[in-house]
């Protein structure tokens, strides 16, 4: 049983604070990776330092995940995204002043935060939210990410040549976060009334979900996903330049396909629409294009670069929001919702991650590396398309 806003008004103030807390989700992450090259400099990181630094977040959000629904045994769901998104902002402010202590404990802090505000906002959704209007919000979710992502990423160096310093500049990033977490706390105190779970915690327990065949397809779809992605996002800019690609447009290939998430992903629910009898039948087409795209960038003569890049940046946006829509409509009500989101995004940052680096360091050492991580790709892609197929939704969407 459904506990919906009580009018449209608090329907819509609850969709656009959740869609302003999904825009903050990545955006700190992101802005620390283009000053990682100062980072090093100033505080004399290694190469094998500067890898683990880009890992730290992945496994973060991974870790907090389950965290979250554990946590809403304890804490109101509403007060626990307050809190993790408070957590969050200390990790900020740390990570800017507390030297190398602080560069690698805040970016665990502000994973832990950030994934624990991720995956608990996702049950109090489908609490809140009407079945029908799921998919759109997890296609906005989607895109909302993908915003935050690009954001952080495309300003961080101006940001760190108008403040003059990388302390500052990291610090900059709190300031849309701190902004979502009022405007949270303003909602939660508001519509008191949107969310039947508010005065409760919530019992969340994950053992039922892992008995479940279904959310294992869930789990290594999104694992798949993760790695697939994670693969590129981590290696494509320096594949590109030894493929003889300008140091500007390599650059520019992984921020590109990242933008054109958002179109895929908005285009996501009328595309499900059409396919009521399984909702899978899209992965059919769009996982096959991924890997196109993919090989376009990789393989192609250069001049394919930018077609390879919107199209890798659209079917990742679709293939990103099939997933979260899988996840929260095969759960049944707020509970299983932070159970099924906590075991899917656990396990599936921490061991896509892990495959993404274990493969693309093999693939690296390879005589054709470019070929090494297309093929490795490909076979992501088909494991996401065997695992996604299972864990579709029969019902209409």
């Amino acid at each position: 049983m459904h506990s919906h806003p009580d009018s449209s008004h608090s329907l819509w103030s609850f969709s656009l604070v959740f869609l302003l807390v999904s825009f903050n989700l990545r955006m700190s992450f992101a802005a620390a990776d283009p000053l990682l090259v100062f980072l090093m400099r100033e505080l004399h990181l290694g190469i094998s330092s500067g890898t683990l630094f880009g890992l730290i977040p992945i496994i973060a959000l991974g870790l907090a995940a389950p965290l979250g629904a554990w946590l809403c045994n304890f804490i109101r769901p509403r007060r626990l995204i307050t809190l993790s998104m408070l957590v969050a902002l200390g990790g900020i402010l740390w990570r800017s002043y507390g030297a190398l202590p602080g560069l690698f404990g805040g970016m665990l802090i502000i994973g832990l935060g950030l994934g624990v505000t991720g995956s608990v906002i996702l049950g109090i959704a489908r609490q809140v939210v009407p079945t029908k209007n799921l998919p759109r919000l997890m296609a906005g979710y989607t895109a909302c990410v993908s915003l935050g992502t690009a954001a952080g990423s495309g300003a961080a160096d101006p940001v760190e040549l108008w403040l003059g310093n990388w302390q500052e500049s990291l610090l900059f990033w709190g300031l849309p976060l701190l902004f979502a977490t009022i405007l949270w706390h303003w909602h939660v105190h508001r519509h008191p009334s949107v969310d039947v779970s508010r005065q409760n915690t919530v019992h969340a327990p994950l053992g039922h979900c892992l008995r479940r065949r279904k959310a294992w397809y869930i789990t290594f779809f999104y694992m798949f996903r993760v790695a697939g992605n994670w693969l590129l996002t981590v290696w494509l800019a320096s594949l590109m330049r030894k493929r003889g690609l300008p140091l500007v447009e390599s650059g520019m290939v992984l921020a590109i396909s990242t933008l054109c998430q958002i179109p895929g992903a908005l285009l996501t629910p009328h595309l499900l629409s059409r396919l009521k009898s399984h909702s899978g039948s899209l992965l059919l087409i769009i996982m096959p294009l991924a890997v196109t795209a993919c090989s376009m960038m990789l393989l192609a003569p250069l001049k394919w670069w930018l077609a390879g890049a919107v199209l890798f940046g659209l079917c990742s946006g679709i293939i990103f929001a099939m997933g979260m829509t899988f996840i929260i409509l095969n759960a049944k009500g707020e509970a299983d919702t932070l159970a099924l989101s906590g075991m899917a995004q656990g396990i599936g940052f921490i061991g896509g991650g892990l495959l993404a680096w274990w493969g693309g360091s093999l693939a690296l050492q390879q005589a054709a590396p470019h070929y090494a991580i297309c093929l490795l790709y490909a076979l992501f892609t088909l494991g996401g398309l065997i695992n996604g197929w299972k864990s579709a939704p029969q019902a209409e969407i």
